[in-house]
């Protein structure tokens, strides 16, 4: 049985689900700065998945602390940018 009141106007889509919410605004990733991660770290014998970083931030991170550790200054100055860029597509920390 579904409930109407006259003074509220229906949701779109199916039955029983929530109105869907806008999308929270993400920060493009800087893809010249991740194919020159790629390429610098390659340099140090690394090796990284630009599609994956795009994606699974877990390993984004895990190879940005890695380039972080490296001697070329280069590399460790673009793990910090895009880390940074990384930082704005987080949700805060919850405490």
């Amino acid at each position: 049985m579904v409930h109407t009141d006259p003074h509220v106007s229906p949701q779109p889509g199916p039955q029983g689900q929530q109105a869907a919410r806008p999308p929270a605004p993400v920060a493009v990733l800087p893809s010249l700065a991740l194919l020159q991660l790629r390429r610098l770290m390659r340099a140090e014998g690394w090796d990284v998945d630009v599609p994956r970083m795009c994606l699974d931030t877990a390993y984004a991170h895990h190879c940005l602390a890695t380039a972080h550790t490296s001697s070329s200054a280069r590399l460790r100055a673009t793990a910090l940018a895009l880390f940074e860029t990384y930082g704005r597509n987080s949700p805060p920390a919850l405490h």
